[in-house]
């Protein structure tokens, strides 16, 4: 079960970060590109598991229940460095997104040792440091106005998480806002699981409790 328990207290601070290449989240921008026709594939799969009003997309990788109304997007890379599924959710009228990354044993390998990273917690300040940087390529005038980082329990293991919020980091109708990143990630089996929750800060708090119970609703299948 998710719990909002952290850890280790957070900490106001301004940080200066490494920039790594492919910041997670133009990875994201690439995505809301073609989520519509995503949605259109899946619900044909979410559909046939009605739950009120909830729809449940289950599969060999993940159970999850999400609103009736969001948009849902769901896929697998396959080359040499391994196997990557990837599950993406937003609301319809919120600039927020989850998102779901379940490496397989060769996956987690390469990524860990072509980033020189040790642990899951070190998966999560890696990504929370990769998408400040990209904010700061889009806005230099975005800054971090608070920093946390440390051990949350996450379906019953002990994950590591790091948050930031970033003050002008997202730009919409031509207006920068405050913008929210929760990082999460655990390593079962040999196996990285990472789930990220991003948005417009003041959406993202509008979603909390939802984030929670979506959290509370899945199973990792590993």
């Amino acid at each position: 079960m998710y719990r909002k328990e952290f850890y280790k207290k957070g900490r106001e601070a301004p940080l200066k970060l490494s920039r790594p290449r492919l910041p997670l989240m133009i990875f994201l921008l690439m995505i809301l590109g073609s989520l519509l026709v995503g949605f259109l594939v899946i619900y044909e799969i979410v559909a046939t598991h009605s739950r009120g009003e909830y729809l449940r997309l289950e599969n060999r990788f993940i159970k999850i229940d999400l609103p009736r109304n969001w948009f849902v997007y769901s896929w697998k890379t396959e080359n040499s460095t391994g196997d990557i599924y990837n599950v993406f959710l937003t609301p319809p009228n919120l600039l927020s997104a989850i998102i779901f990354k379940i490496h397989d044993e060769k996956a987690t390998q390469n990524f860990m040792k072509e980033y020189n990273l040790t642990d899951a917690l070190s998966v999560a300040t890696f990504e929370i440091e990769r998408v400040y940087n990209w904010t700061q390529s889009k806005n230099e005038n975005a800054s971090i106005i608070f920093e946390e980082t440390g051990e949350i329990e996450l379906f019953k293991k002990q994950a590591g998480y790091s948050k930031i919020i970033v003050k002008d980091g997202i730009e919409t109708d031509g207006k920068f806002y405050d913008m929210s990143f929760l990082m999460m990630s655990y390593i079962q089996n040999q196996k990285l699981v990472e789930i990220a929750f991003w948005g417009k800060k003041e959406d993202c708090e509008k979603m909390s409790d939802l984030f929670e119970t979506i959290l509370n609703s899945t199973e990792i299948r590993m």
